[in-house]
């Protein structure tokens, strides 16, 4: 399902908080128009992260916005101020990675876990690399195991906590530590890989 994004025409232009209000008081189309118009490049970057193929990615980012639509009276908005916008984003964008997280244990991609030892659970942080900026980090995310992947974009990139993965992935804290240790120092392989660098791990 895909919405028909038109120019929005009108005398006076929206905020994202006005259309906000609007869409939860009345379920205004107008308003759900402009709040896909605004936030689809954001929810489209979320579920880009987690899914290979741009059609899955397409059809995942739809469907957060009828869910957010369907749930945007839940949005409390009340006292944000300034804060506003960066709070219905974060809100708009858990929607997205739940739903992102259900198509992929849908899809069974979210394969079994290796076997973790307690002692491969890495107590400290392990640095991807100094040089490694955001984009060379996007692409190759898509270079690694989905398990790995998702852990990483989950704490890294959303901000969950181990608790908060533990409870999405229906995995151990341990787990989740361990894998997310595991995709940095592939994505530090990786890295090195692309530059020709070599070094001891």
């Amino acid at each position: 399902m895909s919405f028909n994004i038109r120019h929005l025409k009108g005398k006076h232009a929206l905020s994202l908080e006005d259309a906000v209000k609007r869409c939860a008081q009345v379920g205004d189309e107008r308003s759900k128009e402009f709040i896909y118009k605004t936030c689809y490049g954001y929810i489209r970057a979320i579920t880009m992260r987690y899914v290979r193929n741009e059609f899955d990615a397409e059809e995942l980012t739809n469907e957060s916005f009828i869910r957010a639509f369907n749930k945007i009276g839940t949005f409390n908005s009340e006292g944000l101020g300034d804060r506003f916008e960066k709070s219905f984003r974060a809100w708009l964008g858990r929607i997205a990675v739940n739903i992102s997280i259900d198509f992929l244990r849908a899809q069974k991609q979210l394969l079994a876990l290796d076997d973790v030892s307690e002692s491969e659970i890495e107590h400290r942080p392990v640095p991807v690399s100094g040089n490694l900026h955001v984009e060379d980090i996007m692409k190759l995310l898509l270079q690694l195991p989905e398990i790995q992947r998702t852990i990483f974009n989950l704490y890294e990139v959303e901000g969950y906590s181990h608790e908060e993965v533990s409870v999405l992935l229906a995995i151990p804290e341990s787990t989740s530590r361990t894998y997310l240790t595991r995709a940095k120092k592939k994505l530090r392989e990786l890295y090195l890989a692309s530059t020709n660098i070599t070094a001891g791990f």
